[in-house]
């Protein structure tokens, strides 16, 4: 039995009134959501969908590669839906009815083309509807009649002449209606038109964040009017606000729309899945079905364990915290109206209720401007006596990138630690990474990573006496988001789980300050491998050589693992320790399986609090936690554990506390019994970064105690200072073919020559070889210009970009140095006392899109400095010319390449090689400066990593060592008027030999610009397409070892090394 369509209640049906010019202008900013959206469907449409026709492209005009976060995050979201409408297609057929599938508000969608192409057997009846506003259908119809991928699919076109509006596109099994939503009268005219007999239909709507931009009655008209047209489906995809309007994420999200006056309708009306469930079922929808994306991510309904597994191969990901967040943000209701559905209960909210509730002690104490902001560092303390606390958060990732520093937290004064400097070399940049206080041995560093798929194995000791580090034993395998303990007082510490390269690790580890790491037998139950799992030492009394204590969450397979451990470790035999697991189950005190979700998380924290383990933040599995239940306070009693309280973090007497977001951020229990919070934050999907803004300290209320002390803390939390932290110096890689002790290098001086015309500095190009030039004329810059007389022409106040260095050997890959923006004659006079700086000019008007001109970009210096006759082949093909000014620093050692298109050289010339790229010529004007420069072929002894033009080797100090005897370094002293030819892809770096260094070098293009990869190159140092391209091959030849032993693994990766070491030395 199917339904007929029922009358529209009041208010459904009656026409749209004129709309007013601010309906209107909203209207439009409702449709330009839609060219963010595709944009990103685009992304994903290329990269996970390889092996299918491509549909976006035909409404992108240029691919944009999305961050990991946003693609996965919309790949969640398409195939909700994906799944959804394919189930209703089966069913349709099955019964033997006409489906139809509408969208309502489709913007640039494809859904139509993508089932045509997936589901072609389902699809025989089927017909889709495209509807949206006029406007933005007018614009969708005619990319379809000029795209033949897209027409071609489509039969039975109808001319518009005979079309009945709104329809205005219309074939067999494709029709498009321009009509507003809210004019539900026209939609059904429309749709009546479109499919005939309701009654011989069944529909799914599909509204995939589209009428959340209606005002609320509107949409929940187009809701309650979709049930009554039949046998119906609704698919819905919007936003929620599971913990309401101040969650950190809701907020960033819902300013987000309001600064592009896209307010979200809805969401306050209906922001859980309970309301949107109660939504649905008052409104003729007989069966509800109501999932976050986050619990949609782990429903067999949408996605096998081995689909979520396989997308790690598509690309590398580590936002879990971030994704879940977007996830729990965002709901799928499934709805449907008709004789074949029973009724559905109304979801409940998951909560502790059983659980007490208990106010605890909350400071928060601002750090001024951007300080302090870092994510997934690790923190440690530092107490210089019992009147001098410190808290150091070290290394993680800032606002831009991974940071080569700590910042420093002082408790009542903000001169504390005053003496940190960290210039006698310690552990570069990373993320993920562990700090672990072994009380009298100092702090332990382990692991980390770069990205994702670049996890590190080295390991720092942190003397708290000298206040330096050192490295210490590397871990036997490189590791990022372990689980690290103290052993109580032992000084040694107990590593769990963690991602590798390849794998989740299985073992466990203990460390030990002289011996390094020794692996840990396993007795008994054999815990899963995860990692990003919280891990916490009980006590123990002195001296003890037993150790107990809590393991919990992590994640497995792409889900939050529900796995809950106590552990004991016996180090009696410090060469054999042994460790056994208890599985954990949780105390009658409270609804188990409503409680179990709160405490298996990953990315919290826990420590250690009395005779109980606090556990902070982090996300849970299925949903998301409120503030009510970031916090517990957790005992373990054998093999029971026993969540005793929610904490819920208050301020102090009057004051107002800004609520933190618990993700991304470093705890540090102190010796008073509170916790110290330091940075964390998240990405919000693509609508913006929520950061903690200060320090956070945390009082939980003593056990017995039935209330927090709201006293105000006896001190507050100073940012004192970030400090540099200068990487040691790295040894260079030695290919394990070479020789490992090889005479030193041979040093070859550059040759110098004088040119003549401008066909000999041809010839110089064709022979594609350094050389100096000198006695060219280079104008009145040469003898004119002065740090002063450069102040004069540019002018005191003009604000310039610099780099300030922390040592005189700059490392751009660990980034030793920071970026700060300052006023040229502040600039020269630091110079001029000797600070290690530089300046490398960029463009004044557009610096991130634009290549630097000197004679755009200073233009009264632009008559000074000239390039002669000689070179017209460089001023002719002149790409940029920038200005060079430096204290006592090194460059770095690296290599330019750049984007540009093919010179028009003569078509008598014949180059000397087929792959030219941008060459560049080197004006020394002031000072003089020593350069080093390699041939393109010694770069594998240079310890340059995959995909990087810049290594961190300071070749002026490691030219004697055996690593680099089978380099061929030359070598050039320039001195005023000197101009060196540098040939495209020669590595190279300078040091300077005067106090202070002036020059100008042009690069000029030297290539056909079909090699180049796509994209802007302001500075001259993007790869060739075909090596980036490569480079992504590589990353799919290491996949396809993955599930090999390690060994095996290992084998086969080298041999192919070596055939492409064979090919490369030809």
């Amino acid at each position: 039995m199917t339904r007929k369509p029922k009358p529209a209640t009041k208010g459904d049906s009656s026409a749209a009134p004129p709309k007013s010019a601010q309906t209107k202008a909203q209207d439009d900013q409702v449709m330009a959501t839609n060219n963010s959206s595709i944009v990103s469907k685009r992304s994903v449409e290329k990269l996970y969908y390889p092996n299918e026709p491509h549909f976006f492209r035909y409404f992108v005009k240029k691919f944009q590669r999305r961050a990991p976060l946003i693609n996965r995050g919309y790949w969640l979201r398409l195939r909700a839906i994906d799944v959804l409408v394919r189930d209703f297609l089966r069913g349709a057929r099955a019964r033997g009815k006409r489906g139809v599938v509408v969208n309502l508000g489709c913007g640039s969608d494809v859904l139509p083309w993508q089932c045509l192409t997936r589901y072609p057997e389902e699809c025989g009846n089927v017909r889709f509807v495209d509807v949206d506003f006029p406007d933005l259908i007018e614009r969708k119809r005619q990319t379809v009649l000029g795209t033949p991928e897209l027409l071609g699919m489509l039969t039975g076109l109808r001319e518009k002449e005979g079309l009945v509006r709104p329809v205005v596109l219309e074939s067999d099994r494709y029709v498009q209606i321009g009509c507003d939503l809210r004019d539900l009268g026209t939609l059904q005219a429309g749709l009546a038109a479109a499919v005939g007999d309701f009654a011989e239909c069944e529909f799914i709507f599909v509204a995939e964040v589209s009428i959340t931009y209606m005002e609320t009655e509107g949409a929940d008209a187009v809701i309650r009017w979709a049930s009554t047209v039949g046998n119906a489906e609704f698919v819905l995809l919007e936003q929620i606000l599971p913990d309401g309007e101040n969650h950190p994420f809701a907020s960033t999200m819902l300013r987000h729309f309001e600064k592009l006056n896209t307010q979200l309708k809805s969401v306050t009306e209906y922001p859980t899945a309970t309301a949107q469930h109660a939504r649905f079922s008052s409104r003729g929808w007989d069966s509800v079905q109501v999932w976050t994306l986050w619990q949609a991510w782990a429903d067999e309904t949408f996605l096998s364990a081995s689909e979520r597994r396989a997308l790690d191969d598509i690309e590398e990901f580590d936002e879990w915290e971030e994704f879940a967040l977007f996830a729990s943000h965002y709901c799928v209701v499934h709805a449907r109206a008709g004789s074949t559905y029973t009724p559905t209960s109304t979801p409940s909210l998951p909560h502790g209720p059983s659980i007490p509730l208990w106010h605890a002690a909350l400071q928060f104490d601002e750090c001024p401007g951007a300080r302090g902001q870092r994510r997934f560092a690790a923190a440690m303390p530092l107490f210089e006596d019992e009147t001098q606390q410190s808290v150091l958060n070290v290394l993680g990732l800032g606002t831009k990138s991974r940071l080569q520093s700590c910042d420093v937290f002082s408790l009542g004064a903000s001169h504390g630690a005053g003496a940190l400097t960290f210039r006698d070399g310690g552990p570069t940049t990373r993320m993920c990474h562990s700090l672990t206080d072994l009380g009298g041995n100092g702090v332990l560093l382990a692991g980390g990573r770069a990205s994702p798929s670049k996890p590190l194995k080295d390991c720092w000791h942190f003397d708290k006496g000298s206040k330096t580090w050192k490295q210490t034993h590397d871990l036997p395998v490189s590791l990022y988001r372990h689980a690290v303990t103290a052993l109580g007082d032992s000084g040694l510490a107990l590593l769990l789980g963690g991602r590798g390269e390849v794998k989740t690790f299985e073992g466990c580890l203990v460390y030990h300050p002289e011996t390094g790491w020794v692996n840990c037998e396993i007795v008994g139950h054999k815990p899963a491998a995860v990692y990003g799992a919280a891990i916490s030492c009980g006590k123990s009394p002195r001296g003890s050589s037993s150790f107990h204590g809590l393991y919990t969450g992590g994640i497995h397979s792409g889900l939050i693992s529900d796995q809950t451990l106590s552990w004991k470790a016996d180090i009696s035999d410090i060469k054999k320790p042994t460790i056994k697991f208890t599985p954990l189950r949780l105390s009658e005190n409270g609804d188990v399986s409503r409680s179990q979700w709160l405490l298996t998380r990953f990315g919290a924290t826990c420590v250690q609090h009395g005779d109980e383990y606090l556990i902070v933040g982090g996300v849970a599995r299925d949903h998301l936690l409120s503030r009510r239940d970031e916090m517990l306070l957790c005992s373990v009693s054998d093999d029971e554990l026993t969540i005793t309280r929610r904490l819920f973090g208050q301020g102090t007497e009057h004051e107002s506390i800004n609520r933190p977001l618990f993700v991304g951020h470093s705890a540090v229990p102190m010796p008073d019994g509170s916790v110290v919070v330091v940075g964390g934050g998240a990405t919000c999907f693509s609508m913006g970064t929520f950061w903690n803004k200060g320090v956070y300290t945390l009082r939980p209320p003593a056990r017995g105690s039935q209330a927090a002390r709201t006293s105000p803390f006896p001190q507050r939390w100073v940012y004192a200072k970030t400090v540099d932290i200068v990487p040691a110096n790295l040894s260079p890689v030695v290919p394990p073919k070479l020789h490992e002790h090889g005479k030193p290098a041979s040093i070859t001086a550059i040759p110098r020559l004088k040119l003549e015309t401008a066909a000999d500095f041809l010839q110089i190009i064709q022979k594609g070889l350094p050389v100096v030039l000198e006695g060219l004329d280079l104008g009145s810059c040469v003898s004119a210009w002065t740090l002063n007389y450069l102040v004069d022409k540019i002018g005191a106040d003009r604000k310039v970009v610099i780099h300030e260095a922390a040592t005189q050997v700059m490392d751009f890959t660990n980034k030793n140095f920071r970026y700060i923006t300052t006023g040229f004659q502040d600039f020269a006079k630091r110079v001029g006392k000797g600070d290690r700086l530089y300046l490398r000019a960029l463009s004044h008007e557009k610096p991130s899109e634009k290549p630097a001109v000197l004679a755009d970009d200073f233009p009264a210096l632009a008559c000074d400095f000239v390039l002669p006759a000689q070179l017209s082949l460089v001023s002719e093909n002149q790409f940029s010319s920038v200005l060079r000014v430096s204290g006592p620093v090194n460059m770095w050692l690296h290599y330019d390449v750049s984007s540009a298109p093919f010179i028009p050289f003569p078509a008598s010339v014949v180059l000397m090689t087929s792959l030219q790229v941008m060459a560049n010529v080197y004006c020394q004007i002031g000072g003089s400066k020593r350069l080093l420069l390699f041939p393109p072929s010694d770069v594998e002894y240079l310890s340059f990593a995959p995909g990087a033009s810049s290594s961190s080797i300071d070749v002026f100090s490691s030219l004697e060592s055996p690593q680099l005897a089978h380099t061929r370094p030359q070598e050039a002293v320039l001195s005023p008027g000197d101009v060196l030819f540098l040939p495209p892809l020669w590595l190279h770096t300078a040091t300077p030999t005067s106090d202070n260094s002036i020059a100008v070098n042009v690069f000029f293009r030297d290539l056909d610009g079909g090699h180049y990869a796509s994209g802007r190159d302001v500075y001259g140092n993007r790869d060739l397409a075909a090596y980036e391209k490569a480079r992504q091959d590589v990353g799919r030849i290491a996949s396809s070892f993955r599930k090999l032993p390690d060994e095996a693994r290992a084998f086969y990766i080298l041999r192919l090394a070596d055939e492409l070491r064979g090919l490369a030395r030809g």
